[in-house]
């Protein structure tokens, strides 16, 4: 479920884009095999609560993403100033085309994720 209309559920795929200025964005994971797809968001904040299979942020600024757990890839594509937090188990985080990304590992399950950079600053 998703507290306000900012995020869509498409098959097993939750997608939040378009969206500015917007900080309480919560999404309410039911099943793991759902997925999260964040795109040109700007000056918000993205919560997902629960366990989903994947999420992509891309084409985000000054914007935040804060989640539970992963079972496979956090991905950020061609962000700029874009905030991740861990609060619980995942893979790995894959940073590809993003100018200024801080990753928060809240958690030791957190804590032993692979993070793989490309053509990345800051």
């Amino acid at each position: 479920t998703s507290t306000n209309n900012m995020a869509k559920l498409e098959g097993t795929k939750w997608i939040v884009e378009n969206v500015e200025g917007q900080t309480d964005i919560v999404i309410e994971i039911t099943e793991t095999k759902q997925s999260v797809f964040i795109s040109k968001i700007k000056d918000s904040m993205v919560t997902v609560k629960g366990k989903c299979s994947a999420i992509a942020i891309a084409a985000a600024t000054g914007s935040g993403v804060v989640f539970d757990d992963v079972v496979a890839t956090v991905e950020i594509i061609n962000g700029k100033k874009v905030q991740v937090q861990a609060n619980g188990a995942l893979n790995q985080i894959s940073i590809d085309k993003t100018e200024g990304a801080t990753v928060y590992l809240q958690t030791p399950a957190s804590q032993s994720a692979e993070i793989v950079t490309s053509l990345t600053s800051e």
